[in-house]
Formats: C-alpha cells, structure tokens, sequence
C-alpha cells in the first residue's frame, strides 16, 4: 500500500513537471513549479518524519493525511495546475 502512494504521488509530480514544462507563459511555468516544489517538500518531509530520518514537523502528506484545510489547498493547487493546462494553445495539443 505504501508503495503504491508513493508510486501515486510520483505520477502526480511528474505530471506536474510536464505542466511547467509545456506552459506557454513565464507565469504559469512558475506556479507549476511552485506547486511542485510545495508537493516534494510536503511528501519528503512527511516520509522522512514516518522513517524517523527527519524531525516531526506536522506537515501532512499531500492527498493522504486527513485535514480539512490542508486537503482544500491541495485540490486548489490541482486545480491551479489543470488550468495551466487548459490555457495551452490548440496547436500544442
């Protein structure tokens, strides 16, 4: 299961990469890797704290960890980034 998330998680950042890669404006390419950034810290972080490799900081794992208010940012910042994609020109596709 562990795994899994994990591999999960992955696929969401690499997607996320491929979003900031293909982003047309210098704007979108940097919220994208805003958010990629924020999603690696949080998961490092809150593997690391699992492990006992790094200190407990209370950060929750994204799409995982319960919190209502964590669990809204995160959607938001999936939202953020399925608009960065939408905002492609046709030809692109």
């Amino acid at each position: 299961g562990a795994g899994l998330i994990l591999v999960l998680l992955g696929v969401v950042l690499w997607r996320a990469c491929r979003i900031a890669r293909e982003a047309t404006d210098l704007y979108g390419t940097i919220i994208a890797g805003g958010i990629i950034t924020w999603f690696a810290f949080q998961s490092f972080e809150n593997i690391g704290m699992t492990l006992g490799i790094m200190p407990v900081a209370g950060l929750p794992l994204p799409f995982v960890s319960y919190g209502g208010t964590s669990m809204f940012a995160v959607w938001i910042a999936v939202g953020l980034l399925q608009s960065i994609r939408v905002q492609r020109p046709l030809a692109a596709l």
